[in-house]
């Protein structure tokens, strides 16, 4: 299955490039055919427009040409960008300008009908910086002060847009420049206010300096609460020392040692009184009374001073507890005021500290943007500085390389022009082969023996039938009619079966190819399709045998069964019919009658079929045809094209319309040989030499 798939896409390929092949030569064959038609379209299209040019430059006002370089080399500059040159280009080329230079030439009506076609402003080629000015006009000195007068208002005009540019744009700048001036004021009287209200100039520096302070502060108060823990523990050890001894013996320790010192003088004067005196003795009792006299006021000092708990002892390093005490008491007090005071301080700071962390972010925000305006203020100075210099210097943006002296002569036939009319005549000669070949090959006719060259990959040339009013001899006919049916017999070989078909419209051709196989004598017989309504026309004399008409070497009614006959035929060995009726020998005509001559019905292709079987039996040749020409749009064609071995097509030159042909050709295949016999020949010297055969 696969093979055969590939056989049959082989074979559509093989066609369809055969009839590129074709079509190829075809085009070629009717260039060359029109080829004096299309030289002379040519020709004339070139005459034509050389004489439009001629005529064009003789009326035209494009005589002179004069040009003008400008070069463009403006100041560069970062806030303004510079014109690009085709901006420049667009200023030169405004209505405003060919306006002033109408107004300063005072042209004429036609002058400025035509003054921007006369003046062309373009880009120099590969120059980003170079432009051309160039005008033309029908005198040298016209275009000489046009140029120079359009290139000055050119000039003037484009400063006067820059200079505009520059000056607007300088102002918006100036504009801006005193709104952030307006601005940085505004800024440094908040800046003003804001030392007002919280009394600081610099804040940052007080930060600082309060920042000291609380470390200062700090490691005072470390230290101060370190003497401040020690004063307290001596302090309350010297309390607890103090508060040992009662207050009163405290408040009367002075007159209490001094009675205590005489209690003891007196004791002392006693128990030496006891030791040596007598207790009659005056001494002792004066001894004794002195010691009770003491006594006694000693106890009464103590009952009136409320002293209960007395201990001599406790007059013992008395002085010092009270002093220690009192020099710890004054410590401790001096440490706390000096604590308390410290507090006081830190208080004070941190409060200020405080202020100073609310002021700091409100200062640092107007000072970074006081120096945000300041830097814009310095960079926009710098930008108008800039923008003046680029104002100043706007004249020089544009130089003129050399003004216009000696405008030359235009050409009146340039290469251009030559260029163009040439491209003309090949456009409207090409238009016209074209049109002619596309005419031609799809509404043309057959154009001989050359066009049967290139569809031999359809069709095989087997000869030519001259015109019937050709200039032909007798003997001339004769050795061309001969020629052409001895060299399609030869080439018939196995062919059984001929489908016979004319498509000239001319049917002697078919007629007088008859006569030679009937001249000729050949086992072959000529099967004809004729109408129903025909058939007792044609046929109403001939004998019919099965489902045709038969007639012997075009003897109509012959009767086999009469004796008389035989001497003038020969009886074909092995067939005879039971009635006596049989096929003679040499050539013979079939007619069988159909419905339609345009297409045959299935039970007669049927029909068709079983009578070309049988007579193949009897003939070496069977050919079928119809009794008129056909026309390719039938069906029939087809129909006989399959039932047959092979194709002969009666082709006429400048006859057969190739819309036809190609109808016949379209049913070509390897199966079945396709012959074509050419009608109409009238060339005598190529027909006797061989020139129209294959």
């Amino acid at each position: 299955m696969d093979s055969l798939d590939e056989n049959l896409n082989s074979g559509v390929e093989t066609r369809q490039l055969k009839k590129l092949q074709m079509y190829q030569k075809l085009i070629l064959h009717t260039l060359l055919k029109f080829k004096i038609s299309i030289m002379v379209i040519f020709l004339v299209t070139i005459g034509v427009g050389t004489i439009f040019r001629y005529i064009q430059f003789k009326r035209h006002h494009r005589q002179f040409e004069g040009s003008v370089t400008l070069f463009y080399t403006p100041r560069a500059s970062e806030e303004v960008k510079t014109l690009s040159i085709n901006q420049v280009l667009g200023i030169f080329s405004r209505q405003q300008v060919f306006g002033s230079l109408i107004e300063e030439l005072h042209l004429t009506e036609s002058q400025r009908a035509f003054l921007k076609q006369n003046i062309e402003v373009k880009l120099l080629k590969d120059q980003n910086d170079m432009f051309v000015i160039t005008g033309y006009g029908d005198s040298d000195e016209y275009v000489k002060l046009m140029v120079n007068t359009f290139v000055a208002i050119g000039i003037r005009s484009y400063v006067e847009y820059r200079t505009a540019e520059l000056r607007s744009y300088l102002e918006a700048r100036e504009q801006r420049l005193r709104e952030l001036q307006a601005y940085q004021n505004t800024l440094i009287e908040n800046l003003h206010a804001l030392h007002r209200r919280y009394g600081v100039i610099h804040p940052k520096e007080e930060m600082a300096t309060v920042k000291k302070i609380q470390n200062e502060q700090a490691a005072a108060l470390a230290e101060l609460n370190v003497k401040l823990a020690d004063a307290r523990h001596r302090f309350a050890v010297a309390e607890r020392n103090y508060k040992a001894i009662p207050e009163n013996v405290i408040k009367h320790r002075v007159a209490l040692h001094e009675m205590v010192q005489a209690l003891r003088r007196v004791t002392l004067e006693y128990d030496r009184a006891k030791l040596i005196f007598g207790e009659r003795n005056p001494r002792y009792v004066e001894a004794q009374s002195a010691y009770e006299a003491a006594y006694n006021r000693f106890e009464a000092f103590k009952r009136d001073n409320n002293i209960t708990e007395f201990n001599e002892s406790m007059l013992t390093g008395i002085e010092d507890i009270v002093s220690r005490y009192q020099e710890a008491e004054i410590i401790l007090h001096e440490l706390e005021v000096s604590f308390a005071s410290l507090q006081a301080e830190m208080a004070l700071i941190n409060e200020k500290e405080r202020v100073l962390q609310q002021m700091i972010p409100e200062h640092e925000r107007i000072e970074l943007l006081i120096a945000s305006v300041n830097k814009n203020i310095s960079l926009l100075v710098e930008e108008l500085s800039r923008v003046r210099s680029n104002i100043a210097h706007v004249p020089g943006d544009i130089t003129v390389n050399e003004h216009v002296v000696n405008p030359k002569a235009l050409p009146m036939f340039p290469v251009k022009a030559l260029i163009l009319i040439f491209i003309a005549g090949i456009f409207v000669s090409g238009i016209y082969a074209t049109v002619m070949v596309t005419y031609d090959i799809i509404y043309g006719k057959f154009g001989g023996i050359e066009e049967a060259g290139f569809n031999k990959g359809f069709f095989e040339t087997v000869g030519i039938i001259p015109h019937e009013k050709a200039d032909f001899t007798q003997e001339q006919r004769d050795i061309v009619n001969n020629q052409l049916f001895y060299s399609f017999i030869l080439r018939l070989k196995d062919t059984r079966t001929l489908f016979s078909c004319s498509l000239n419209g001319s049917f002697l051709s078919s007629v007088l190819f008859d006569e030679q196989f009937t001249k000729a004598k050949r086992n072959t017989i000529l099967v004809r399709l004729i109408s129903y309504k025909d058939e007792a026309e044609i046929c109403g004399k001939m004998q019919k045998i099965g489902d045709f008409y038969y007639s012997d070497n075009g003897n109509s009614g012959v009767d086999y069964r009469e004796k008389s006959t035989k001497k003038d035929i020969e009886y074909l060995h092995g067939f005879s019919s039971g009635d006596g009726r049989g096929y003679g020998y040499g050539y013979g005509f079939a007619f069988v009658p159909v419905r339609n001559l345009s297409v045959l019905e299935p039970d007669e292709v049927t029909k068709l079929c079983n009578i070309v079987e049988e007579l193949k039996q009897h003939y070496q040749l069977v050919r079928i045809a119809r009794e008129k020409p056909f026309d390719a749009s039938c069906l029939m064609v087809r129909q006989l094209h399959d039932i047959c071995d092979g194709t002969l097509l009666y082709i006429g030159k400048n006859q057969t319309p190739r819309r036809v042909l190609r109808r016949v050709l379209n049913l070509h295949d390897d199966k079945h040989k396709t012959y074509a016999i050419i009608t109409g020949i009238t060339d005598i010297e190529k027909v006797i030499a061989g020139d129209y055969i294959q």
